[in-house]
């Protein structure tokens, strides 16, 4: 490959490529930034721009003869020509990489040459199952591509999103209006999934009959609370019958009318049988009062419910 730096003219027409949508965010270089040339390749009929092509046409708005251009006269494949734009681009985000990979196919890349000499370039596995999740970036709303590249999400992280696809928009309301970070996202969106997967509903009937769909567009001034009532639901869909026996537990403890001074606890899955009972008392009195609620049929029950 040889490439030179040259003088690109903006006059007339811009030779828009598939590259155009690259980068994904636009960042725009402060008044003592050294601006990046344009990057152009020569084919046989024309100069097409592959790279920062909005440098070009803000130099056109503003104008400007030319523009400064790294000029890729010649290439031995597009293979060649792709790996130098993901060069010149790099570090790229996820959004970009899937920018790249539509723009490969755009090209006439095969699938199978795209995954094991296109992928590995941009760190991603060499498998051509991943060029559709891939891709699926490409379809979701603006705000979650945004927030992907915010947070900076690894393929895996972001494509559990696919597992609510159809519902995208619901997330991003989801993700605003509830401040809810994306591992709780995930949590969230898998839980559904997985319950709408075996009861055979869709994803948003699931999320309807676990009260979480309207939480979307509902105002709440107290985010931990939020966490904590959307981690019950999940819970209560998920293990009907331990939400149900705790709530047992729950209503034997309060019948057993325990000093405030002891404090028991149980497994919440009831893998383990038994009780933890704590307790301080400040004299024979008081340990004489707790022995002997301790010791009452009301709380012994609670043995047989655990």
């Amino acid at each position: 490959m040889k490439i030179t730096v040259k003088e690109l003219t903006t006059v007339g027409p811009t030779i828009h490529s598939t590259f155009v949508d690259l980068p994904f965010i636009k960042h725009v270089g402060g008044s003592g930034s050294v601006p990046k040339p344009v990057l152009a390749y020569q084919s046989p009929s024309c100069i097409k721009i592959v790279g920062n092509i909005h440098a070009f046409l803000k130099a056109q708005e503003q104008g400007l003869p030319t523009v400064p251009v790294y000029l890729i006269q010649e290439s031995e494949s597009t293979l060649e020509l792709l790996q130098t734009i993901i060069e010149y681009y790099d570090p790229l985000t996820l959004m970009d990489k899937a920018l790249i990979t539509r723009s490969a196919i755009e090209l006439g890349v095969p699938r199978p040459t795209l995954a094991e000499n296109i992928f590995p370039f941009m760190d991603l596995p060499p498998r051509e199952k991943l060029i559709d999740q891939v891709l699926f970036l490409l379809d979701m709303p603006s705000d979650l591509q945004h927030f992907i590249v915010d947070k900076d999400l690894s393929l895996k992280r972001a494509l559990i999103f696919q597992k609510a696809e159809g519902n995208l928009n619901w997330v991003s309301r989801f993700i605003s209006n509830l401040k809810v970070g994306i591992n709780m996202t995930a949590e969230i969106i898998q839980n559904i999934w997985e319950m709408a997967k075996q009861d055979d509903v869709d994803f948003k009937t699931k999320a309807q009959e676990m009260g979480l769909w309207e939480m979307a567009d509902t105002h709440y001034e107290d985010n931990r609370q939020v966490l904590l009532d959307i981690r019950k639901r999940i819970s209560e869909a998920r293990f009907p019958i331990l939400t149900k026996a705790g709530e047992d537990v729950q209503a034997l403890l309060k019948a057993a009318d325990l000093p405030s001074s002891v404090k028991v606890s149980w497994d919440p899955q009831f893998e383990r049988q038994g009780l933890d009972i704590s307790f301080h008392s400040k004299d024979e009195a008081e340990l004489d009062q707790t022995l002997s609620k301790l010791s009452s049929p009301s709380f012994k029950e609670l043995f047989k419910k655990v």
